[in-house]
């Protein structure tokens, strides 16, 4: 996946930047060319304060369907005890109504809590039956885990307003559930605080019934709301609006207050959007990524456990049926078992080394040893691989090599997710050698193949975690965990050590790795 800043640049550029620019040119240029752009920007930023007023309503509103909605989860937890519980914490609650749905139909009334009168019940029942169409979409919206609220305000009780929700519960059974709200005090106890926090200083904020004009709250006295001034319907409340009101300064009077920052404003605000459109571009790009590269992953992991467990499984059946006749078959079915069990291993090994290592779980233990002796260890376990890859293996280790400090299983490690991609990735003729010498004050191994090589733009890439080279059919053939180089990694990085490739592409690659010499 390429990655360039260009695009980005230029949209950001297009529909952010270039718009900034020309007001300011037209605000330096002429005051009164700015009234309306500003009487636009004013207006924005009046409706915003009410969009923050509803949002922080909408909010406290999903709080109490999410506590009712874990209560009524367990068969018979709503109970008129736990109400109380419940509207002593939100006295704003009068009572919860609970009815039965199933097959697109309400079954009756479930549960009554709370001051709920049968009148109140009543309606609320026929309410349901004329919003069934409503009630079906809810469940739709609950399957995807999203708790969508309806309101409506009640005909039989003043001041009250009916929340209605769905939920299932343990039993799988479906329920719609309706909280009582006390309209007027969730607009003193709740919005009130609110409103004196996100109001600003020029501004009055009024809530009025949509109907009647009965002004409920406002957070400036002895001032008029009228229908021309700025106005949305409340979402939780919808028979009451909230209104707001400019106060102070005339609006040319704050054109010519403002007008002298608006340029320094402005070209601070480009510079963040631009950033932040950049950066947001990226971090989608990057996400997008990362989650093709978890599923090729997956994947890949998939494909690698299969193959051995397969062959295991078809052996291992061959012999308890005793299908396998003669000496020699028989030791070659036990050979088989055994690689592949080795192979899936090492698979299994790779994996919860990773997330060991990821989680800062991963320990290491160190001590001196001998590199040489080490090499020569981990290309002995290899002699049967040897002989089944048909691999030709050059051993040259430098005579005297200083102990190294680190951790002897670790470089090991290390050591088989090199020889390993070596072989893999080599091509038909497959040839590995191994080299260890000495550079200024450390000690080095290096693996060096003759494989399909690795492309000088992908060779910074290798070491991170999932990253697979996907060049050549070769490549597409050897499947793999991309997991092998970033372990190699962060175990040279553990050591204080460092890891360097050489590649060209069709001609193979060599990984060498250098590991501090022990100080007396």
């Amino acid at each position: 996946m390429k990655f360039s800043l260009l695009k980005p640049l230029i949209w950001v550029l297009l529909l952010i930047v270039m718009p900034s620019l020309l007001i300011t040119f037209f605000q330096l240029n002429s005051i009164s060319q700015q009234e309306e752009a500003f009487e636009e920007i004013y207006q924005r930023q009046l409706t915003s304060v009410i969009f923050s007023i509803n949002m922080y309503a909408d909010d406290v509103v999903n709080r109490w369907v999410a506590d009712v909605a874990d209560q009524a989860k367990v068969p018979g937890r709503i109970k008129e005890s736990d109400f109380k519980v419940l509207s002593n914490q939100q006295q704003l609650i009068r009572g919860l109504i609970f009815q039965k749905y199933d097959k697109d139909s309400l079954k009756g009334i479930h549960t009554v809590v709370g001051d709920i009168s049968d009148e109140l019940t009543q309606e609320v029942v026929d309410s349901c039956k004329n919003k069934m169409g409503e009630i079906k979409r809810l469940f739709v919206y609950l399957e995807s885990n999203y708790h969508k609220v309806l309101v409506f305000e009640s005909k039989q009780k003043v001041s009250t307003h009916l929340m209605l929700f769905v939920l299932t519960n343990a039993n799988g059974e479906k329920l719609v559930g309706v909280i009582a709200v006390d309209s007027e005090r969730f607009i003193l106890d709740v919005l009130a605080p609110r409103i004196q926090s996100v109001a600003l200083q020029d501004v009055a904020i009024g809530l009025l019934h949509s109907q009647t004009q009965k002004l409920l709250y406002a957070n400036e006295k002895e001032v008029d709301f009228k229908e021309e001034d700025i106005s949305q319907t409340f979402w939780q409340l919808p028979s009451y609006s909230l209104y707001l009101k400019p106060l102070g300064d005339s609006p040319q009077a704050i054109i010519e207050k403002r007008s002298r920052n608006n340029l320094m404003i402005l070209v601070i605000v480009d510079i963040v959007l631009l950033l932040g459109g950049v950066l947001t571009y990226r971090n989608v790009q990057k996400q997008l990524q990362l989650a093709k590269i978890k599923s090729d992953f997956v994947s890949n992991v998939s494909h690698e456990i299969r193959t051995p467990l397969a062959l295991i499984s078809m052996y291992a059946e061959s012999l308890q049926l005793n299908r396998v006749k003669g000496a020699e078959k028989l030791q070659k079915s036990y050979h088989v078992i055994f690689r592949e069990a080795q192979r899936l291993s090492g698979i299994v090994n790779n994996i919860l080394n990773f997330s060991k290592m990821e989680s800062g779980k991963r320990k290491y233990v160190f001590n001196f040893f001998d590199l040489n002796e080490n090499v020569s260890a981990v290309i002995e376990r290899y002699k049967y691989s040897i002989r089944q890859n048909n691999v030709e293996f050059v051993l040259i280790k430098e005579g005297k090599l200083k102990n190294v400090w680190g951790d002897k299983e670790a470089i090991d490690e290390a050591l088989v997710n090199l020889i390993d991609n070596a072989i893999k990735y080599s091509m038909e003729q497959k040839r590995v050698e191994i080299t260890t010498g000495t550079s200024d004050d450390m000690a080095w191994v290096e693996v060096k193949d003759s494989g399909i090589g690795i492309p000088r733009k992908e060779q910074k890439l290798i070491f991170k975690q999932f990253y697979r080279v996907t060049i050549g059919n070769l490549a597409f053939r050897a499947k793999g965990s991309g997991l092998g180089l970033n372990i190699v990694k962060q175990i040279v990085d553990a050591h204080h050590g460092k890891i360097n490739v050489e590649s060209e592409v069709g001609k193979g690659s060599s990984f060498r790795i250098y590991l501090p010499i022990a100080k007396e």
